[in-house]
């Protein structure tokens, strides 16, 4: 087990922002779809998708959802042991086949709960296209142990 060297106090803090870039192509989308049984058209056709109100491919709710929550993920266990708590997730605009994406997080609030030995982090984040419309947005909360 990994054991953060600073304590979560200190790792985390209010305004902490971190993103990564993601490109939504035609292959991702599509393995995406098939792998977690997803066979919504617009995701696996390339002609259903451009006949869609999208007019391409598009990537699935889950997916956006899951990088988000890998890239949350990752970023806290740099800083200690931590566990998800609980997430919600609003979808405002498609991801679009050939889609540039930011995938951002910010720390919004930092509770030390000593019954569960550890503060608890909650985040806002969403998915922003290179056009500047918000695709997703989300609200994650997880536990920070030292």
């Amino acid at each position: 087990m990994r054991m953060a060297t600073t304590p979560p106090a200190q790792a985390v803090k209010p305004g902490d922002s971190f993103s990564q870039d993601v490109t939504f192509d035609a292959r991702s989308i599509a393995e995406f779809a098939e792998l977690t049984g997803d066979r919504n058209p617009v995701h696996t056709d390339p002609q259903a998708g451009a006949s869609s109100r999208f007019g391409k491919r598009i990537a699935s709710g889950q997916h956006v959802v899951s990088l988000m929550l890998g890239l949350a993920a990752t970023w806290m266990t740099q800083r200690g042991t931590s566990f998800g708590l609980g997430c919600s997730f609003r979808f405002t605009a498609g991801v679009r086949e050939g889609d540039a994406i930011v995938l951002r997080w910010t720390v919004t609030e930092t509770i030390f709960k000593e019954s569960l030995r550890g503060m608890i982090v909650v985040l806002e984040g969403d998915a922003t296209n290179d056009a500047g419309l918000v695709c997703c947005r989300g609200r994650l909360e997880m536990l920070l142990q030292s």
